[in-house]
């Protein structure tokens, strides 16, 4: 039975819809220990992968999650946590893996206690910087699970937390170190600016550069989705969505997966089969529902940048921004048009379609704006 359908969080098992070649491609990259950098606009899905493919693999895994890390200190410490779980997973007996963990971690000046169900790392004022302290526990790590004739896989997610608190490259300098010659840690790099991400692994100045292979993630094609949403409305109303609900829940989302996700998940709390009237009036109330959150978000971005966002919304379907028409109807000049669509781009708010069209990633930005 399933329990929850298209869920707000992870999507995992049978709330997984395809990316069958990324999850080969992931699964080849921690087989052979390949780093590896996944790209996408924000909650396109990337984590859902990685945990997907990992419960296949059924490999140890912890996660390095940097989005609310202040300094090179706090970013040391997540990062020392994570290898504290990957080393407490390599231990058999259970009522030594404390012990286990701390003496692994002596060297450094580093204990271990649990905080409810976690495993939390404490650093005993340590003179070395931390680029040298993780540097330091990556290795042991390599070595223990070579030695142990083990594998695991160390997930980053927000990464460009990591050039944005340390300007230096050498926590970067590290991972590296260690990323490029393990056999036994598959590293993965993910988060939610992709500009920075790009700077970081692909600037032939930085430490990481060319260090992983890269697996984008775009959005799901219709056609791969009807199957996937049709067997969930069968196992809910033993019949299948009429084509003018599946094609309006296709138009309001725009194939987006989050939203694909919100939409569908209420439309899945009706007792009947739902309409096409039943997609357009959720997405209204969601939409209204969601309309302060939105306009808080765009206050965040200047005059420009959201005029910017609103002209694409209405006029982006028939012109692109430095365009005339577009220049006109939106009183733009060419120079602020060009900056506005440069700073939105790295702010993750446009992207570039297979025709080399700016769109808008948030349907519901757009729905908002048109409507």
């Amino acid at each position: 039975m399933i329990t929850e359908v298209f869920p707000q969080g992870l999507a995992l098992g049978h709330n997984f819809c395809n990316r069958v070649i990324e999850q080969e491609h992931l699964l080849q990259n921690i087989q052979t220990a390949r780093a590896t950098l996944l790209m996408s606009p924000r909650r396109y899905g990337k984590t859902s992968l990685v945990m997907q493919v990992i419960s296949k693999l059924k490999t140890p895994f912890a996660d390095v999650d940097l989005y609310s890390e202040l300094d090179e200190i706090e970013i040391q410490n997540s990062i020392l946590t994570a290898i504290g779980k990957l080393v407490y997973t390599v231990e058999s007996t259970t009522n030594k893996t404390i012990q286990f963990v701390t003496s692994f971690f002596s060297e450094l000046n580093i204990t271990f206690h649990y905080r409810g169900a976690d495993l939390i790392s404490e650093l005993n004022k340590s003179k070395n910087p931390p680029a040298k302290t993780i540097l330091s526990a990556l290795k042991k790590l390599d070595e223990l699970l070579a030695k142990r004739k083990k594998k695991v896989v160390l997930f980053f997610d927000e990464f460009q937390r990591v050039a944005e608190l340390s300007t230096s490259g050498t926590i970067e300098g590290a991972i590296r170190h260690v990323a490029q010659k393990s056999k036994t840690i598959s590293f993965i790099f993910s988060g939610s600016n992709r500009r920075l991400l790009e700077k970081m692994f692909y600037d032939s100045k930085k430490p990481l550069y060319k260090l992983c292979d890269r697996i984008t993630l775009n959005r799901i094609n219709k056609d791969d989705y009807i199957p996937f949403i049709q067997n969930l409305a069968k196992m809910k109303w033993n019949k299948l969505l009429d084509e003018t609900v599946l094609e309006a829940i296709f138009q309001y989302t725009e194939l987006h997966p989050y939203y694909i996700n919100v939409l569908c998940h209420k439309l899945w709390f009706s007792k009947k089969l739902p309409i096409e009237h039943d997609v357009i009036t959720t997405w209204q109330k969601y939409a209204s529902e969601e309309k302060s959150n939105i306009l808080a978000e765009m206050d965040l971005l200047s005059k420009n940048q959201a005029k910017m966002l609103i002209a694409l919304a209405k006029y982006g379907q028939e012109w692109q921004p430095m365009q005339k028409e577009f220049l006109h109807l939106t009183n733009f000049s060419l120079s602020s048009a060009s900056q506005a669509i440069d700073v939105l781009n790295k702010k993750d708010y446009l992207f570039v379609d297979d025709n080399n069209h700016y769109q808008i990633v948030d349907p519901l930005i757009k729905y908002l704006f048109i409507k």
